[in-house]
Formats: C-alpha cells, sequence, structure tokens
C-alpha cells in the first residue's frame, strides 16, 4: 500500500518516493485545498509555479517536500505528530490544464510515524514503496 506522508509535525507535506517519481518529478509546484465538509485535502500537481495563494512550491531532492504551513494553519489542521495517510488519486480534481490530483481523506486512520531528523525519512517506514496510489 503507498502511503504519503501529508501532515509533517514541521509544516511539511512529504510524498513517498513512489508518489513523487510517478506524479512529481517534473513538477514544480502543486495547488492545495481543502474541502472542509470532507474533512480532505487535495493535492494538484503543477507544471510551474504560479503566484497564487493556494499553489505552492515542490522541492526535489532526497525527499520530495512542500512546505505547507499557511495552508495548514489557515484550514486549523497543523499536526501534532507525523501522520502518513494513503493517497487517491482523482482525475476529476483540477481543470483542463491539469491531469488530476490526489484526494487525501483525513478521518482515515493514519498511521504515526517518527522522523529521524538526520534523513527526514520515517524511523519505523513500513510502506511498500514499489505500490502505486488508488487510481
Amino acid at each position: 500500500m503507498t502511503r504519503v506522508r501529508p501532515l509533517r509535525e514541521d509544516a511539511h507535506i512529504a510524498p513517498n518516493s513512489t508518489v513523487a517519481e510517478q506524479y512529481l518529478d517534473d513538477k514544480e509546484a502543486v495547488m492545495l485545498a481543502y474541502n472542509d465538509s470532507g474533512n480532505e485535502i487535495a493535492i494538484i500537481p503543477l507544471e510551474e509555479n504560479y503566484d497564487r495563494g493556494d499553489v505552492y512550491a515542490h522541492r526535489a531532492g532526497k525527499t520530495h517536500t512542500i512546505s505547507a504551513r499557511g495552508f495548514l494553519k489557515n484550514n486549523d489542521i497543523m499536526p501534532d505528530e507525523t501522520i502518513r495517510y494513503t493517497p487517491e488519486w482523482d482525475d476529476d480534481i483540477g481543470s483542463d490544464h491539469v491531469d488530476g490530483g490526489f484526494r487525501l481523506d483525513l478521518d482515515q486512520d493514519g498511521e504515526v510515524v517518527t522522523i529521524d531528523s538526520s534523513n527526514e525519512e520515517p524511523a519505523n517506514d513500513t510502506g511498500d514503496d514499489t505500490a502505486t496510489p488508488d487510481q
């Protein structure tokens, strides 16, 4: 099962390597949206970084991260601990200009993980990086 760590306690969204390589490698940014009634976060990959309040830069490197402190704080979903959730790809998210996005249901049972700050990888990473998100 593919997991993404959307709610790191340091206010970063950090997709695992499978999600990042498959959907974010050639993307500069993501659009984030929060559905309060469904308690869901939408993560929409974008080809380039736009100067908009709902667009957040995607940083690739050893790990892929999206700094989302403002988004999480504004929507009152700042985490006290790092939690992994299973993403669901949705082709209907977005518009004619994007190929879809991830939907993260924050009501699902997430997995609490401990981050080793020396390498930013979870200390108990049991996720299978060979799986793909539900499509």
